[in-house]
C-alpha cells in the first residue's frame, strides 16, 4: 500500500488510519512490523511512519516499548493493573526469547569447544 497523493489528509494520518483497521483484528501484545518495514510498505520515510505510530500510541491503540518495538494494546488494558512501563507481557514472546537464549548458549559452548580443540591437538 502506498500513501495517496491526492488524499487531503496528511501522510501520517493516512498510515495511522490504515494501521488502526489492521490492529483492531490483532490480539493484545502482538508486535507490529518495524519502522523500516512499515516505511517500505507505505513508501514513506521512517519518520513519517514514526509519526503515524505516535498517533496510534496517543490514542491508546498501541504501546511503544523502547528498544523492543510497538505492540497492540489491550482495549481495556490502558492504565490498568498488569501493565507496567515495559509494556504488555506476551507469553509467546517470552518463550521465543528463552528459546533464543538456549540456542545462543549452545552456540557459545560449541565455539568454546572449537577454541580448545586446536590448542590440544
Amino acid at each position: 500500500m502506498t500513501v495517496e497523493a491526492h488524499d487531503p489528509r496528511p501522510k501520517k494520518v493516512q498510515i495511522a488510519d490504515a494501521l488502526r483497521e489492521e490492529v483492531a483484528a490483532l490480539p493484545a501484545g502482538y508486535r507490529l512490523a518495524s519502522l523500516r518495514e512499515l516505511a517500505e510498505r507505505f513508501k514513506v520515510t521512517t519518520v513519517t511512519v514514526g509519526n503515524a505510530l505516535k498517533v496510534l500510541a496517543d490514542e491508546g491503540v498501541i504501546v511503544s516499548v523502547p528498544t523492543r518495538g510497538y505492540f497492540v494494546q489491550s482495549p481495556k488494558g490502558t492504565g490498568e493493573a498488569g501493565q507496567d512501563a515495559s509494556g504488555p507481557v506476551n507469553r509467546d514472546e517470552i518463550n521465543a526469547i528463552h528459546s533464543e537464549i538456549q540456542q545462543l548458549a549452545a552456540r557459545v559452548a560449541e565455539l568454546e569447544k572449537r577454541a580448545q580443540s586446536p590448542s590440544s591437538a
